[in-house]
This record gives C-alpha cells, sequence and structure tokens, in this order.
C-alpha cells in the first residue's frame, strides 16, 4: 500500500468513525427521549384516570350518603355501610397521593406543577369536609344501635356533603383538565424535541453522503476496477498454476508408481532369495538327515550289534563285562541322539504324511521326552499344502515349542491347527514364565528368544502371512499365525 494510499484510507476511517459516532449518538439521544416521553404518557395517563375517579367516587360517596338516610329496608344497611366505607378509604388514598406527589398504593410518582399544588391547596377544605362529614354517617350507621347520637346531627352531616359536594367536583374538574393539559404539552414538546433530533440525524447523513459515502464510492469503483484487473491476471495465473500442478501430479503419481513398483521388486526379489536360502537350507537340512539316518546311523547300529557279540562270545572278567555294558549303552544313547538330530534337521513323516502328522508327532515327543504337557488339535483333512507351506509352519511350530521349553519353563503346551475359509491358523499357547515383547532386543551374533521370534516373523513374512504374538511376565505366551494357502500352488 503506497502513502497515498494509506493517507487515504485513514481519511476515510476517520470520517466513517465520526459520521457512524454522530448518528449514533442522535439514535441514542432519540430513544431516550421517545422511552422517557412513553414513561412519561404512560404514568399521565394513569394520573389522570385517577383524577378522573375521585370525581366518581365523590359522587358515589353522596350517593351512598342519600341512600342510607333515606333508605327504609334495614336489611340493605350493611351493604351500603360497606360500599361507602370502601369508596371511602380509596377515595382518602387517591386524594393523599395526588396531592403529595406519589400514589403509595400504585407505586407510581406524580409529577405535580406549581398550579396544580395551588389547585389541591383550593380543593382540600372542600375535601376535608365531605370526607369528614361522610365518615361520620358512615360510623353512625355502622353503630346505629348502641348510638345515642340524635336524627338531627345525622341530617347535619348530609347537608354537609351535598353542600360541598358540588364544589369539590367543579374545583376537580379543574384538576383533571390542568392534568390533561400539561400531559399533551409535555407530548407536544417531545414530538418538537424528535422532530429536532430527526432534523439533525437527517442533516448529519446528507453531510455523510457527500463528504464520506460519495468519495468512498468513487474510491470503491477504482479498488473493484484494479480488483477485476487483478483478478483476470489471476485467473489466467491460476490456470497456468493448474496445469503445472496437474502435470507435476502426473509425474508424482508416475514416481510413486515406479518407486512402488520398484519397492515391491525388491521386496519380492528378497522374498525370493530368502525363500531360495531357505530351501537350500532344508535340501541341506533333508540331505544331512537322510545320511546321518542312512549312513552314521547304520553304521552306529552295526556297532552295537558287533558289541553285543563280542560280549556274548566273551568269557571275561567282570569289569570287562561292565565296561562292554557301558560301551554298549553308550552306543544306544548315540543311535537315539543321531535319530533325534535326524528328525529335527528334516523329519520324514512331514515329507511322507504332511504338516499335520508331523506336528502330532514333534508334540508326542516333546510331551514324553520331558514332564511337559502337550496337547495338540487340528480338523485339517490331510490335505497336503506347497512345500514350503508346511515347511515353514514346521519350523515356526519348532521354534515356538522350543522357546516355551527353554527360556519359558511351561508345563503345559497347546498346538492347534485349523483351516478357517481363505486361511491356515497356527495357535501355539503355553502357561510359561512369558516376557515383555516391547523389551526384547537381538544381540549381534548371538542367538536366543528374540532372534527365534524374528525367525519365526521372518517365515511368516515370506509366506504371506500376519503373526501375533501375546505375551506378559508370568501370564504366559500366545502366538497366532495366519497364513493363506487357496492362493499358492497345492500338491
Amino acid at each position: 500500500m503506497s502513502s497515498t494510499d494509506a493517507s487515504i484510507y485513514k481519511k476515510i476511517t476517520r470520517l466513517y468513525l465520526l459520521a457512524l459516532t454522530a448518528v449514533a449518538i442522535l439514535l441514542l439521544i432519540g430513544q431516550l427521549l421517545v422511552q422517557r416521553s412513553l414513561r412519561r404518557q404512560l404514568t399521565d395517563s394513569r394520573i389522570i384516570n385517577i383524577a378522573g375517579r375521585q370525581r366518581m367516587l365523590s359522587q358515589k360517596i353522596c350517593k351512598t350518603v342519600v341512600l342510607l338516610y333515606h333508605q327504609k329496608n334495614q336489611a340493605a344497611t350493611p351493604i351500603y355501610v360497606a360500599d361507602l366505607k370502601e369508596a371511602l378509604d380509596l377515595w382518602k388514598k387517591s386524594h393523599d397521593g395526588l396531592k403529595n406527589g406519589y400514589l403509595t398504593y400504585l407505586q407510581t410518582p406524580v409529577n405535580n406543577s406549581a398550579t396544580i399544588r395551588n389547585k389541591f391547596s383550593q380543593i382540600e377544605p372542600l375535601f376535608q369536609n365531605v370526607y369528614t362529614n361522610a365518615r361520620a354517617i358512615n360510623n353512625y350507621y355502622q353503630n346505629k344501635r348502641t348510638s345515642t347520637i340524635a336524627s338531627a346531627e345525622v341530617q347535619r352531616w348530609v347537608n354537609q356533603v351535598l353542600e360541598n359536594e358540588r364544589s369539590y367536583l367543579q374545583a376537580m374538574d379543574q384538576i383533571v383538565f390542568q392534568y390533561d393539559a400539561e400531559a399533551s404539552e409535555r407530548v407536544n414538546n417531545s414530538q418538537r424535541m424528535e422532530n429536532i433530533v430527526l432534523f439533525f440525524t437527517l442533516g448529519v447523513l446528507l453531510l455523510e453522503a457527500l463528504f464520506v459515502f460519495r468519495p468512498a464510492v468513487t474510491q470503491i469503483k477504482s479498488t473493484i476496477k484494479l480488483l477485476l484487473e487483478a483478478k483476470q491476471q489471476t485467473q489466467l495465473a491460476n490456470e497456468e498454476l493448474i496445469r503445472t500442478n496437474k502435470s507435476l501430479a502426473e509425474t508424482k503419481e508416475a514416481l510413486l508408481e515406479a518407486t512402488n513398483q520398484k519397492y515391491q521388486r525388491e521386496i519380492n526379489e528378497q522374498k525370493l532369495r530368502s525363500t531360495y536360502l531357505l530351501e537350500g537350507q532344508e535340501e541341506e537340512r533333508k540331505r544331512v538327515a537322510r545320511e546321518i539316518h542312512d549312513g552314521l546311523g547304520q553304521m552306529l547300529t552295526a556297532l552295537k550289534y558287533g558289541i553285543e557279540k563280542i560280549s556274548d562270545s566273551m568269557d571275561g572278567t567282570e569289569t570287562a563285562q561292565k565296561n562292554f555294558t557301558e560301551l554298549r549303552h553308550l552306543v544306544s544313547q548315540t543311535i537315539t541322539e543321531a535319530r533325534t538330530i535326524s528328525f529335527n534337521l528334516m523329519p520324514a513323516v512331514l515329507s511322507d504324511f504332511g504338516l499335520a502328522s508331523a506336528l502330532k508327532l514333534l508334540s508326542n515327543q516333546l510331551a514324553s521326552g520331558s514332564n511337559i504337557n502337550v496337547s495338540f488339535n487340528t480338523n485339517w483333512n490331510g490335505k497336503r499344502l506347497a512345500k514350503n507351506i508346511e515347511i515353514g509352519l514346521y519350523r515356526i511350530s519348532q521354534e515356538a515349542l522350543h522357546n516355551a521349553v527353554k527360556y519359558a519353563q511351561a508345563k503345559h503346551i497347546t498346538v492347534d491347527l485349523q483351516a478357517k475359509k481363505k486361511y491356515i491358523h497356527l495357535h501355539i499357547a503355553d502357561n510359561g514364565q512369558g516376557f515383555a515383547p516391547d523389551a526384547l532386543s537381538v544381540p549381534s551374533g548371538k542367538t536366543g528368544l528374540a532372534h527365534g521370534i524374528s525367525n519365526m516373523k521372518e517365515r511368516v513374512f515370506l509366506l504371506n502371512g500376519l503373526i501375533n504374538i501375546n505375551s506378559k511376565p508370568g501370564e504366559g505366551t500366545q502366538i497366532h499365525v495366519k497364513v493363506p494357502y487357496l492362493a499358492l500352488d497345492h500338491d
């Protein structure tokens, strides 16, 4: 914004604030005058009504006094007495309130002018004369049975009321007319003040139109013109930016697609290399297991038979027989260990009968060789899976059982193999010591629980499956493996 624009902006702002302030002040003054006028009119109308009612009450009092004096029906006397008392009380309260400037029973102020106060001074003797004699008549008829007042006295009271009542009405008429005239004058004054405020408001609005709004409109027109030109330029720039962004988005999508493809190829290649490596390891294990079973195992069996023949045909000392017995036992243990090593490397039952049979045999061997209760459950129908699936799930089970026995010191292990829809579910649970999964780490060059879990996760990843390990210290461990099989090649 240039210095000239800033000066114009400040000037228009000051003029606007000044104009709005003037209008606001005038509106506030007008509103205050209107509210004051309305309050005064409401009060004036109530006061005029009450003043007019004083005339009606004085007439009612005179009428009731005459009825009491001339009535013949004694039963109607209490009614007239009650009416007269009620009229006198209200007449008195209203008169005192109007005269003193405050109607207490209505909580309404009365703004009496000097003229009205003078008229109330003039009417006061008339009011007191009528009120005093009417009150005496009311008391007489209220206590007539016990009263000793002569009827002539009552006649005098009635005459006093009637004589003063006409003068009171005339004076009260003048008061009512004065109230009305003053109220009208106040209304006229309010109207004049409102007209003055309206005149000033219109004048201020006219000045604002000439010296504020018209320059502002001119400046706004100029600004709008500049804005329209800037808008056209901005639209052109936006269209260019949209084309550029579209090109960048297409390039970004192409790069993202190429990156994803490259990443997927790397993952597939890594999986393929890992799979080939594991297959090579399994084949090597199978070859070593077969050589141990067919070569070393046969040789150890032949050695055992040879030792037994030598022992049977030799009549040696007791020490020699003992040595031969120990040697024969050692050879038997060696044969058993060789068979165990061969089974762990590659159990023949896995290749011959499939995963369910191999897991059942593995569970039985672990239970028979230790004091651990191992149970195996499955709903598998015996159908063969792809070789990598069978070997992978078998090695995962092997690792989990090994961890449960060696690290968790479990006493009860459950192995569950289930086929559900498109997935194979392997669930292994133990009641061992458990562990904190977040605290595990794999030391470089060392094996252990963390290393075994890492191997299980790697095998599940190569099988395109999911693994979930839940464990807490002292609460055992649950391992759940979920592997798809319908999309794999089946034997």
